[in-house]
């Protein structure tokens, strides 16, 4: 049977999670996943500009874990609830969770059409709107529940708004202010236009 670290080092590598049992993370685990985390952000955090981001060790690991029970669970069932409750309080811990959240996209879609309405498909939307950077990569309607200013870091505004103006939705536009100047950026130099927001009018 794989480690943890053996699976989590497919997926950082490979993007593929390859699973025979539900994951266990033991604290031995935990000390030789942190150097693959902190590797993997590294690499994520050359596509980012701006100010120096802080890896968060607690976040990263979470996010770990969260992205294992999910890989587990839409393939076996479930297995009882993740930690769907975190929130991002720092632009690093936007970034440190994004280098595995980024990969929960495809599961969300998977579990949305093998059951909209059941567990998974909700805890993963629920999660992905915490965590709006990874969270733009689904069609998701309404909006992020978490605001996408990133603490007014400009290389997350614009990893953002690279990512919305491939997946453009009216409900996760930033609100007025630099991340919105970059969307709108974005969007113009892509010769896209900005997605229109519900005006409520209902066409005669």
């Amino acid at each position: 049977m794989p480690s943890f670290v053996d699976w989590l080092r497919r997926v950082v590598l490979m993007g593929e999670s390859v699973q025979d049992a539900p994951p266990v993370l033991t604290e031995s685990d935990r000390a030789a996943a942190l150097p693959i985390l902190r590797a993997s952000f590294d690499r994520h955090l050359l596509e980012v500009a701006g100010p120096p981001l802080v890896f968060d060790a607690a976040t990263a690991v979470w996010a770990a874990e969260a992205l294992a029970a999910a890989c587990w669970e839409l393939v076996a069932g479930d297995v009882g609830e993740s930690a769907a409750g975190r929130e991002p309080r720092t632009p690093g811990e936007h970034l440190t969770a994004d280098v595995l959240l980024r990969f929960l996209p495809p599961v969300y879609r998977r579990a949305k059409a093998r059951d909209a309405a059941g567990p998974l498909a909700r805890r993963l939307e629920t999660m992905l709107r915490r965590w709006p950077l990874s969270g733009v990569l689904l069609d998701l309607d309404g909006s992020p529940t978490t605001p996408s200013d990133f603490a007014g870091h400009p290389g997350l505004q614009l990893l953002y708004a690279e990512r919305l103006v491939a997946n453009p939705r009216s409900g996760w536009l930033p609100p007025a202010g630099p991340g919105r100047d970059w969307a709108e950026r974005i969007f113009e130099e892509r010769g896209r236009p900005l997605p229109r927001e519900p005006t409520g009018d209902v066409p005669l």
